[in-house]
């Protein structure tokens, strides 16, 4: 339920599917197979590498009937911009929620990402087709960019914890920095994943990151059973 009280439609997980016809026959498990099938041919083959009636016919219906979901290419493709980032947006905001150092809180949001991050590269390779659509015609995507400020606004808000917490100095510019943690993490994870795309490779690019922020896992987790044996 939307906060306005609306009916808010299921948003599909766009990771990790394969191609090929629809599991069900409703209208709404055809739609989310339009979704999945349509995020991993623009990740593959970019806005312009790919018409309607190629996803229709991936998704296992008649290149006509997908007008009875989306009105056009630019609106599936703005959908699914929306669900990806929508869903990348509340991972790491649950991962951000919880208490303890700054320090924590990127171990989490880390953890987070590597949980996000599949061996198909869907999320990755569409996010970059994404940033070429947005230079090409930015008033078209402003609600997706909405979307992509408030990833940024989770890595603004471990900033000022760590302000808060004195982790950082009081004089530290938070948007900036936040917008450059933002940055650092999803976009460097993001082309680090495009030529090392196996689970292995990511998992060592995560550990690194940790390495590189000063995060320790161990030190975390120790942090937090003394507490729990404090109350």
């Amino acid at each position: 339920m939307a906060k306005d009280g609306t009916k808010r439609r299921p948003r599909a997980r766009l990771t990790g599917k394969s191609l090929g016809r629809p599991e069900g026959t409703s209208g709404e498990e055809t739609r989310q197979r339009l979704l999945e099938v349509a995020a991993t041919l623009f990740a593959r083959e970019g806005f312009r590498g790919v018409s309607l009636a190629e996803i229709a016919g991936a998704a296992g219906i008649s290149a006509p009937a997908i007008y009875n979901y989306f009105g056009s290419k630019d609106d599936l493709f703005r959908e699914i911009a929306t669900n990806i980032f929508e869903e990348i947006r509340d991972a790491v905001a649950q991962a951000a929620d919880t208490p303890g150092s700054w320090h924590a809180k990127l171990s989490h949001v880390l953890t987070a990402c590597e949980e996000l991050y599949r061996e198909d590269a869907v999320l990755q390779r569409f996010g970059n087709v994404f940033e070429v659509q947005v230079v090409r015609d930015p008033e078209r995507y402003v609600s997706v960019r909405a979307v992509q400020r408030e990833i940024d606004a989770v890595f603004r808000g471990i900033i000022q914890h760590a302000v808060n917490t004195d982790g950082l100095p009081a004089s530290t510019d938070v948007d900036v920095m936040g917008d450059l943690l933002s940055s650092l993490i999803m976009g460097g994870i993001s082309a680090r994943t495009l030529t090392t795309p196996s689970k292995e490779d990511h998992r060592k690019l995560v550990a690194a990151f940790k390495a590189l922020l000063g995060v320790d896992d161990a030190e975390i987790q120790s942090n937090v059973t003394a507490l729990r044996t404090r109350k």
